[in-house]
């Protein structure tokens, strides 16, 4: 996020030299063009860049407006469904289900208006604030079930366990003593029997 401030600052500075340099004033003191001179003078290139760099600042705040809106709307969820499990109230849940589903709906059309934002930025302006590595990942969304997953403390620990297994590389295997239904035996520890060496 800091990365991006920092862009976004250096662009607003860059816009506002560029426009400062083009409001006139001349050169070594000559006097300021006429309003409609002044328009004349800025090359069509220029105009249309300085258009383009224009739109591009404004697609990268609405998206990180959004990004704010749709953290905000996640956050409101979370707490709804915190109130829903700690309510003993029929009535008071039903109203906070139908609340539910109406924050869920409106955080949907939040995630499709950034993710379109996002495609836009990234294929409308490819050259318009180049940067190492600028990456426009696409939000996933949510559902309802996955939300209330996330509040609970077993929803909380199957999700650290498959990053854990994602992370390295473990997939589920059965132990073969599961599946055969029967308790480890005391022959199958082969470290305390003895090794027989023949010729």
């Amino acid at each position: 996020m800091y990365q991006f401030n920092k862009i976004v600052i250096s662009f607003l500075l860059a816009f506002a030299v560029l426009s400062e340099g083009n409001e006139g004033g001349g050169e070594h003191g000559a006097a300021a063009p006429a309003a409609g001179a002044s328009a004349e003078t800025i090359p069509y290139e220029d105009k249309k860049q300085q258009e383009r760099t224009k739109e591009w600042m404004d697609v990268v705040s609405s998206l990180s407006s959004l990004k704010t809106k749709i953290k905000s709307k996640e956050d409101s969820i979370k707490e709804i469904i915190h109130h829903k499990r700690q309510t003993k109230n029929k009535a008071q849940a039903e109203e906070l289900v139908a609340e539910l589903v109406r924050e869920h709906k409106e955080l949907t059309k939040l995630l499709e208006e950034y993710n379109q934002s996002a495609q836009l930025l990234k294929y409308r302006y490819p050259d318009v604030g180049l940067t190492e590595k600028r990456k426009y990942e696409k939000i996933e969304i949510k559902s309802l079930d996955d939300f209330e997953q996330t509040q609970t403390i077993e929803g909380q620990l199957k999700r650290t366990v498959s990053k854990l297994k994602n992370h390295y590389g473990i997939k589920d295997q059965p132990t073969p003593e599961l599946e055969a239904g029967k308790k480890p035996s005391v022959d199958n520890n082969t470290l305390a029997q003895p090794k027989i060496l023949k010729k």
